[in-house]
């Protein structure tokens, strides 16, 4: 196998998949906001989540015709981790639909505009590969660390205040509890991503001196 070709194909699938990542992200954020006509920002999240599998495919695809190497492993964690961003972006308006909240909290939009930042990173560190300079995505994942700990902080201070507080119904919070909890882990995987793809430019370096 040519592995420069495939890089260079990869590159295309994963800068699409994280597009429909931002895309999605912005249907969400509609969604948010006009919670009482859902039905049309959940569709098109579908559409996305969709669109976001077929080339996770396409990029298994490619890299089922190689050699078995620790390259190849990593690059395929690394389209996991891309491909859990998207589900988690789904999944949270999958939530939506079933628990139909009347309005979103606030935390809710906190966590997904640090998810949306943490995939925009993600994005722009992906213009440089496959031969990213390692200063900066060594950088790319010192930054998304400190956004997934943000995150960490957004949801323990709002599970923190509705035990001390309760300034929703029992039923909204768990129903809110189980959103946030999905929001929280995206942007786990978000820096995940960010781990593997210092891991795949360290390899490369190793392979090459």
């Amino acid at each position: 196998m040519n592995f420069d070709h495939a890089d260079l194909s990869l590159k295309e699938i994963f800068q699409d998949h994280l597009s429909c990542c931002v895309e999605c992200g912005q249907a969400l954020e509609r969604l948010f906001a006009e919670l009482d006509a859902a039905e049309t920002h959940i569709g098109l999240i579908r559409q996305l989540e969709e669109k976001g599998d077929a080339l996770m495919r396409k990029a298994y695809d490619a890299l089922e015709t190689a050699p078995y190497s620790e390259l190849v492993l990593l690059i395929q964690q690394f389209a996991g981790h891309l491909d859990d961003i998207l589900d988690g972006l789904n999944d949270t308006a999958r939530v939506i639909d079933i628990f139909t909240p009347r309005r979103a909290e606030t935390a809710a939009l906190d966590l997904l505009a640090i998810s949306q930042g943490m995939v925009r990173r993600l994005s722009a560190e992906m213009d440089h590969y496959p031969e990213n300079p390692p200063a900066g995505i060594k950088r790319c994942r010192e930054e998304l660390k400190v956004s997934e700990t943000d995150a960490d902080l957004v949801y323990h201070e709002w599970r923190k205040s509705q035990r001390r507080y309760s300034t929703l119904s029992l039923l909204s919070e768990s129903d809110w509890t189980e959103i946030l909890g999905i929001l929280e882990k995206t942007t786990d995987s978000c820096y995940h991503a960010a781990l593997v793809l210092e891991r795949i430019t360290k390899y490369r370096l190793r392979q090459a001196s």
